[in-house]
């Protein structure tokens, strides 16, 4: 398993009505279930797998990762600010 495999898509919210969310969920739920018994049976390492769903659900939402990459970027700063390297305003 590699997220680098993955194509680089600029991905929209689908507008569903609620019975064809719910079966959409369903099979999306059913998806991550089949993924996760053939990494069991192929004996993919957790963490390798974990990380690859977590590389791929962020290379698949960029406001997320943007998000994410923000909070860390603001701890970092934060903990500069803490240990006095970075002045505070």
């Amino acid at each position: 398993m590699n997220a680098k495999t993955l194509e680089s898509k600029a991905l929209v919210p689908l507008d569903f009505s609620d019975s064809e969310r719910e079966a959409t969920e369903a099979d999306a739920d059913a998806t991550m279930v089949r993924a996760a018994e053939l990494a069991v049976r192929l004996e993919v390492d957790l963490d390798g797998f974990m990380q690859d769903a977590h590389a791929a659900y962020m290379k698949a939402n960029p406001v997320v990762r943007e998000h994410f990459e923000t909070m860390q970027w603001m701890a970092h700063l934060d903990e500069l600010r803490r240990r006095g390297v970075l002045a505070t305003a």
